[in-house]
């Protein structure tokens, strides 16, 4: 009789433990992880498994409306795997993304990732480039990672499609349209590497590098705007070298 009492007693201890991590609020968790001071939480809500974030800050950069959803069974393979979605994927001023991704939690710095949706307005992401005179750009930057694996924080595989969409620059009389540009990126030898190739409005073609820390970023350029842009873009052109023999502006970024 006894032993049939502590049965139910596990039982019931079981359950407990069971409905208590499955219900388990979210803020309780991210409220104490050891956060770096560039990222801010806003309001949690939600549990751990399905949760919601109404504001987080990344460097001053703000993530809107964060929701995820976490899988339970790879946990017990060690592998956090989550399913993401922040933001507004149709406004232009809005930081938005949408994927899966899995990390590796028996092993720092692994993590992969494939059909990951990311936007990015273009005023914040210009204002971290040094240029030799300031651009005020508009549209957003699209970029589509088909996949991606960090080894101990470091890029080893990548294969991603970005765009630059409803480009723009601001003119004198308005904004200065330029339709869309489009690059590939991948990573080779712990660096990013980002190439845009012609066609283009501007006649640019570039290939950049920066180092996966995004400690170093270099890029070799060059770009011949199209004749049926305002004479005001051709003037403002030359603030980045003489043309050559064909007409293109080469610009390196050390």
């Amino acid at each position: 009789m006894i032993k049939q009492y502590w049965r139910w007693i596990l039982a019931a201890l079981f359950l407990y433990l069971v409905l208590l991590v499955a219900y388990l609020p979210a803020a309780q968790v991210a409220y104490r992880l050891p956060l770096p001071n560039t990222v801010k939480l806003g309001k949690v809500s939600g549990t751990l498994w399905q949760g919601h974030i109404d504001r987080v800050v990344v460097n001053n950069m703000p993530i809107q409306q964060v929701n995820w959803t976490l899988s339970a069974l790879p946990l017990f393979m060690g592998t956090l795997s989550v399913d993401l979605d922040a933001g507004n994927m149709r406004s232009a001023n809005a930081i938005a993304f949408k994927g899966p991704l899995e990390v590796d939690l028996l092993s720092e710095g692994n993590l992969t990732a494939s059909d990951f949706l990311l936007y990015l307005p273009v005023d914040l992401v210009l204002a971290e480039v040094q240029l030799p005179l300031p651009v005020d750009a508009g549209g957003r930057f699209r970029v589509n990672v088909e996949s991606l694996t960090l080894e101990a924080g470091i890029c080893s595989q990548m294969m991603a499609y970005g765009d630059w969409l409803n480009a723009s620059v601001a003119g004198t009389q308005g904004p200065i349209e330029l339709g869309n540009f489009s690059a590939t990126l991948r990573c080779d030898n712990k660096q990013y590497i980002i190439s845009v190739a012609e066609p283009n409005a501007f006649g640019l073609t570039l290939d950049a590098q920066a180092a996966t820390d995004f400690s170093t970023f270099t890029a070799t350029s060059k770009f011949k705007p199209d004749p049926s842009l305002p004479q005001e873009v051709h003037d403002a052109a030359q603030f980045f070298g003489q043309p050559d023999s064909q007409g293109y502006i080469h610009y390196d970024i050390r």
